[in-house]
């Protein structure tokens, strides 16, 4: 599918997207206790989770997520089409249930690293047949303390938060670097909602599941992120914008830094009550962000930094070399296809502002970043092939940006 911008005026009040972090946490749940999740929008990453419970015995029920009668292995198999938290999360929780479990990916999916998180296992009797998918890991893990490093991904940690609220409690010790402590409380989070007990020190994570979980019945709220990149066009295109939606209660990290990074570039931006509210300045300046700690800001701040005087620098960007495509590489190269200065200098990512000019790019296997090369469009016009990446994380996502007057049309090819 190809989606052809044509310079627009991007304005209105749109709903935010599904956070797909939260709610595959939410099917995840369904594993321990009953879960009713309404609305929920079926992402690819989503449908990659319902996949992953339904291997353990999960029923689904329209909204509802039923919980198994027994924890156990239902299927020799399972396919992950691109999700990387899935499959790292889904990992730790069949090691604690038992048994011998083919994993396959999709073709993306190969190249992201889980060596670290096998490495551990093996080291505890669980048997891989190989350190990448597809493989068989057969065995069952019965240690109820693991260390880990997490440095490379928060998802090897949550992992194991899932599987130890499973296995009845257990304690995971953090070796430095420490993970993405913002997806770790994520997790917390939502284990917490079904009364798990989760407390978390500086390098130790302890898990204590009581006899009786509650049930979760809820609506997945809204992403940050996502809603940045409605958010950035409206900027970009001298607009004014509503996104409602959001999560309504600040969490033990801040989901806002987002809202903060615009308004320190030089946009009218708020936020209150679920709502973020937005309006677009004469002009926007650079600035330092530091995106080790949550590598997805990259693309959403890269979109406002395009136009602002100077140069943004988002440091400690190694990290992104490993997210759906080499996220440095696909960044530097699609904005520098719409005629924006940009280089990586091995740890800081630069962007020098300037005048955009329309171009065509084709998805390389990254929603963030055809989201992000939309976002530009909406300024200068351009093209977008294999639109359709985008489905990973948000399906609505060209449908929204028609609801906020971007002029959009997409070719089924």
């Amino acid at each position: 599918m190809k989606a052809l911008v044509k310079p627009s005026r991007v304005w209105g009040r749109i709903q935010a997207p599904q956070s797909k972090s939260l709610a595959i946490r939410y099917v995840l749940s369904s594993l321990m206790t009953n879960v009713e999740l309404f609305d929920l929008v079926e992402s690819e990453d989503v449908i990659d989770a319902m996949n992953a419970v339904a291997v353990f015995g999960v029923k689904r029920e329209g909204a509802r997520f039923l919980k198994p009668v027994e924890l156990s292995l239902r299927s020799s198999s399972v396919f992950i089409r691109a999700s990387a938290t899935v499959l790292r999360m889904l990992i730790p929780i069949a090691a604690v249930v038992g048994g011998r479990l083919r994993i396959d990916v999709g073709e993306t999916l190969r190249r992201r690293p889980i060596e670290t998180l096998i490495s551990v296992l093996s080291s505890r009797g669980i048997r891989f047949s190989s350190t990448a998918p597809p493989l068989v890991m057969e065995g069952r893990l019965r240690d109820s303390v693991i260390e880990i490093e997490g440095g490379e991904s928060s998802q090897y940690v949550s992992g194991f938060m899932y599987a130890f609220a499973l296995s009845g409690g257990g304690t995971i010790l953090l070796k430095p670097p420490t993970p993405s402590k913002n997806y770790v409380y994520l997790t917390a989070q939502v284990l917490s909602e079904a009364g798990v007990n989760v407390k978390i020190y500086e390098n130790r994570i302890d898990i204590d599941t009581p006899k009786d979980l509650k049930s979760i019945s809820t609506k997945v709220p809204g992403d940050f992120l996502l809603a940045s990149f409605y958010v950035a066009a409206s900027l970009l295109t001298g607009g004014e914008i509503e996104v409602y939606g959001l999560p309504r209660s600040r969490q033990p990290y801040d989901p806002h830094i987002i809202v903060n990074a615009y308004r320190d570039m030089g946009a009218y931006t708020m936020y209150e009550d679920g709502v973020w509210r937005a309006k677009a300045a004469e002009e926007y300046k650079a600035i330092s962000i530091d995106v080790d700690q949550d590598p997805d800001l990259a693309p959403s701040v890269a979109a406002l930094a395009s136009v602002a005087q100077g140069d943004t620098v988002m440091e400690n960007a190694r990290r992104l070399r490993i997210k759906e495509s080499d996220r440095v590489e696909t960044l530097v190269t699609v904005l520098r296809k719409f005629g924006v200065v940009s280089w990586f200098d091995g740890n800081n990512i630069h962007i020098v502002g300037g005048n955009l000019k329309s171009t065509n790019i084709a998805c390389p296997d990254d929603h963030r970043v055809a989201m992000l090369a939309a976002v530009l469009a909406t300024r200068v016009g351009g093209e977008v092939d294999k639109a359709e990446c985008v489905n990973k994380s948000n399906p609505s996502f060209w449908a929204d940006l028609l609801k906020i007057n971007a002029r959009v049309s997409l070719n089924h090819v």
